[in-house]
């Protein structure tokens, strides 16, 4: 009975341990733990007449854990404990007995929380009064317990434990009879006071000794060596990283983002054009944009709305191989001299050339004064081209005989050709001739005043 006591209570000591072991660290609360322990508690003495719950067990005594950067603690313990204990003899008489233990044994401990289950084993000294036959009443065994510590501060602790200690010869009640060895149990509660242990400056849950970032800011997620995380191993921590999935081995700058050297929104590793200038619009691959598709960017293109497939130049527009404003696409005429003047499809413009109308009386050859009008009007034109020649044709209507017309239409030639003259155009521009009847441009009578006329041509040919 008393076994299956001691098993229920060793079972449900450790399992209130690992249950409560919430809010875990990276590492054990006990590492480099040295303090001291008092608790109290009952004793169950297992001797051969039977076994019976006593009060009370006393014990006290020191423990200190190695140092350890994870959930796994061991330590080393000393323990003095009284213990009082009653039973019945064989004849079934009530009897006590005073048992004093000395108890030097391993530790191990489980959990990163502030509720930390124990195991403990090792050697058990006991001394106890009974009538002393041939030095029994002290004997070397073993113990072995189990228990949970919560941690109530840095230097408090409450602890829980069940133990059994083995008494390592059989006359604890003065009676040496019986198959086993005489035993006792414990159940105990108490403090422990804590003279010093490892610490964890920064609070990341990695205690100083192994910690390779000190001063890490609180709240900070750290990895087993207690410096920030880099989940993308950038260099740049996931608490400062803005980018925080960079992909492997891209540089990046001090937010953790991926350097954009030339400032296009297009990071440096998938930037197939990372010199743009600044401003350039980019596509997706970091290169200028060239909406018309001719190779030159937008931002150097001078003419962006090229047809496809039209060559251009450096500048983007289309090649005019002959100089003539009209690009070769559309150039109908693509080998045009140089100053030649075209239309619109880049063909040579057949020039008209300039021509004044001047209109004489009948078998007259002076001058109207609207007619000088248009004579000076020649003037302006002529010292504005100084190198366009001229030609002066007369004529005459067919009224009257041939002769005196040819004679009037000369007189009407030179009537012009003094004039311009006279207003300081040089006299070698002219060709004069003239043709009387011979050039009438109407042979309606009432319209002979059209054929009463002197032309003053330029020559389109020098």
């Amino acid at each position: 009975m008393f076994k299956r006591i001691l098993l229920m209570s060793l079972v449900i000591t450790i399992s209130l341990g690992l249950s409560l072991n919430a809010q875990p660290k990276e590492y054990n609360p006990l590492s480099g733990y040295f303090g001291a322990t008092l608790d109290g508690g009952l004793n169950i003495s297992v001797v051969d007449p039977g076994n019976k719950f006593n009060f009370p067990t006393l014990r006290g005594g020191f423990e200190y854990f190695f140092s350890t950067d994870n959930k796994h603690a061991f330590g080393l313990r000393f323990l003095l404990g009284y213990n009082f204990l009653k039973f019945k003899n064989m004849t079934g008489l009530a009897q006590r007995n005073f048992v004093y233990d000395g108890k030097l044994g391993a530790m191990y401990s489980y959990g990163s929380s502030n509720w930390l289950p124990y195991l403990s084993a090792g050697l058990n000294y006991t001394f106890y009064h009974s009538k002393k036959i041939a030095n029994d009443n002290k004997a070397l065994g073993f113990y072995g317990e189990a228990g949970v510590k919560y941690l109530l501060s840095d230097q408090f602790s409450l602890n829980f434990a069940g133990a059994y200690n083995f008494g390592g010869q059989d006359y604890f009640e003065g009676i040496k009879s019986g198959k086993s060895n005489d035993g006792y149990a414990t159940i105990s509660i108490g403090f422990g006071y804590t003279f010093g242990k490892d610490v964890d400056s920064d609070g990341d849950g990695v205690i100083d000794k192994y910690d390779k970032c000190p001063n890490t800011p609180l709240g900070v997620k750290v990895d087993k060596f207690g410096c920030p995380v880099d989940s993308d191993g950038d260099g740049v921590p996931d608490y400062l990283d803005k980018c925080p999935n960079t992909p492997k081995g891209v540089q990046v700058d001090k937010d953790g983002c991926p350097v954009d050297s030339d400032g296009d929104g297009v990071p440096d590793y998938l930037d197939k054009c990372p010199n743009t200038p600044v401003a350039a619009k980019v596509d997706k691959d970091g290169c200028p944009v060239d909406s018309d598709g001719d190779g030159v960017p937008d931002y150097l293109d001078k003419c962006p709305d090229t047809p496809a497939g039209v060559q251009v130049d450096a500048n983007g527009c289309p090649v005019d191989s002959d100089g003539d404003g009209v690009p070769d696409y559309l150039d109908k005429c693509p080998d045009t001299p140089a100053g030649t003047k075209v239309d619109k499809d880049g063909c040579p413009v057949k020039e008209e050339a300039y021509q004044v109308t001047i209109y004489f009386g009948f078998d007259r050859y002076d001058l109207k004064k609207e007619e000088k009008a248009k004579l000076d009007a020649a003037v302006k034109f002529m010292k504005e081209n100084p190198d366009v020649m001229f030609s002066i044709e007369g004529h005459a209507c067919p009224i009257g005989p041939a002769a005196y017309n040819m004679k009037l239409s000369e007189r009407r030639a030179n009537t012009v050709y003094k004039y311009l003259v006279s207003q300081g155009i040089d006299k070698n521009r002219f060709m004069t001739k003239w043709f009387g009847e011979e050039r009438p441009v109407t042979t309606v009578r009432k319209e002979y005043w059209k054929n009463r006329r002197v032309l003053v041509i330029e020559m389109l040919e020098k």
